[in-house]
């Protein structure tokens, strides 16, 4: 199992950058404004992800990741916290509120399947244009990393994007075609530098598409339908890689 000690600096400092927006973003909360709220959000769920990239050499950047297992539980254990801590304490809203009211259960797990046949036709495009190395050898280390990443996509990323920041735009917005765009729009920009740019940015494209159907999902559905979604795309790139 490989362990870099290093990587636990992300915690450091992540952490207090994280605390600091939370008590920005209180403030400004006074204002009621969904704009200021979007992009103040936006800026910090940009931060936490770029800080990754500056342990690129012992986490790896998506979907090449190295295996340390105690990183990644570590983060899992982050994302959910994080995720937790935001909707109670500074969103104030329960998670009904935010996509998690779940009417029909059967149709969410449906649609999240269904919602996979359309990315799965980039794969063959990201293999060529990126020179992605298909691998066959699966290890316990890299399923728990695969299921950690997976379980943020879905919870932490969704309930941050389809939840909270696709909800304020539809305050600012009355078309749901602009909501869904601006939401995917926003959420592919949180993730440059995130991403390798190799393959004329197919990544990206990819990336920009999941997050147009992960919206559609979220007006048709339900988060369980974007969490299914979200989840099953994440852990099948790191587990094929």
């Amino acid at each position: 199992m490989e362990f870099y000690p290093i990587n636990l600096f992300y915690f450091i400092i992540i952490i207090p950058i994280v605390v600091i927006f939370y008590l920005i973003i209180l403030k400004l909360k006074k204002k009621e404004n969904p704009l200021l709220n979007i992009v103040i959000l936006s800026v910090l769920l940009f931060i936490v992800r770029i800080c990754l990239v500056l342990f690129a050499n012992t986490i790896g950047i998506m979907p090449y990741l190295i295996e340390d297992v105690i990183f990644y539980s570590l983060l899992l254990v982050f994302g959910v916290t994080f995720t937790i801590v935001y909707v109670v304490k500074v969103e104030k809203v329960s998670f009904e509120k935010l996509g998690w009211k779940m009417q029909d259960v059967k149709k969410s797990i449906v649609y999240g399947i269904i919602g996979h046949i359309p990315l799965f036709c980039f794969f063959p495009v990201i293999i060529l244009l990126a020179n992605i190395q298909i691998s066959i050898a699966i290890t316990i280390e890299k399923l728990i990393v695969a299921l950690s990443f997976a379980i943020l996509g879905g919870f932490y990323e969704e309930i941050m994007f389809r939840g909270i920041i696709q909800n304020n735009f539809g305050e600012i917005l009355d078309d749901d075609k602009k909501i869904i765009f601006f939401t995917a729009l926003t959420f592919t920009i949180t993730h440059l530098f995130y991403l390798p740019f190799n393959g004329f940015g197919i990544f990206y494209i990819f990336v920009f598409v999941m997050a147009i159907i992960l919206s559609l999902l979220r007006v048709k559905a339900d988060q369980l339908a974007c969490a299914i979604l979200h989840g099953g795309i994440v852990f099948i790139l790191i587990i094929a890689v």
